[in-house]
């Protein structure tokens, strides 16, 4: 909107759960935590938001700075992209694939094309959103405190968590423990492996986000399946169970 003066602004809709960083990081231990259902909730809502962007926006635009502080959750928990200061157009006439010599960024989120050489193109989206996927899945940061190498990344270690002997107990320990083991494995993995796909080194071998946002429909719809009943009630006899 443009006020009587002539300064312009971006006017957001009222996100009165703050941010999805907020809900995974900073005040975790302050408030209930999010369920498996909203978890994919939200990863399928960011997810159809940057399809909109890539694919139906005229003209499509990338924008370049997705990382959890930036997704906003209204009352109901879904999920809002914010924050649109670095996005870039995609023209027609520029293709593709575009290339800056000013990267900017947040450590954990940028994709190794991007850091390295410059490389702007939506598949920088779909690795930040991998991380976000990953992010919603452990509980964890995208980059540790101990340096900046590719060691300390979540990019990095979901592949030591899907590869080698005892995948299966790596992964459940990587697993955010705030959920209580109250999710569908099965459902759990196939968002793993589909992050781990999103965040690929090579940006030829991550999924366009179409293709991304239909493989999560179908996670979120049978996660809808599995989740029918109360979550409260699912809980508690969890618990008189054990």
């Amino acid at each position: 909107m443009t006020d009587s003066e002539g300064n312009s602004y971006l006017v957001y809709e009222y996100a009165e759960n703050g941010s999805l960083s907020d809900w995974l990081h900073t005040h975790k231990d302050l408030q209930p935590s999010l369920s498996w259902k909203q978890r994919v909730q939200i990863a399928h809502n960011i997810a159809d938001a940057i399809n909109y962007l890539h694919n139906y926006a005229n003209p499509p635009y990338i924008h370049k700075n997705l990382k959890s502080s930036n997704i906003l959750l209204d009352g109901s928990f879904r999920a809002k992209i914010s924050n649109f200061r670095l996005a870039r157009s995609m023209d027609d006439d520029e293709g593709q694939l575009q290339l800056t010599r000013r990267v900017v960024g947040t450590h954990g989120y940028m994709p190794p094309e991007y850091i390295e050489n410059g490389v702007i193109a939506p598949k920088l989206d779909v690795f930040a959103f991998g991380v976000i996927m990953l992010e919603l899945l452990s509980g964890r940061e995208a980059a540790g405190q101990e340096g900046k190498d590719r060691g300390d990344l979540l990019s990095s270690a979901i592949n030591q968590v899907l590869d080698g002997d005892g995948v299966k107990d790596k992964f459940k320990g990587f697993i955010d423990s705030a959920m209580r083991n109250e999710y569908p494995l099965d459902l759990a993995f196939s968002m793993a492996e589909l992050a781990r796909r999103c965040v690929a080194y090579d940006l030829n071998s991550r999924p366009a986000m179409y293709e991304v946002l239909m493989m999560l429909s179908g996670i979120l719809s049978s996660s809808l399946d599995w989740d029918s009943s109360d979550e409260l009630n699912d809980s508690q006899s969890m618990r008189s169970g054990r």
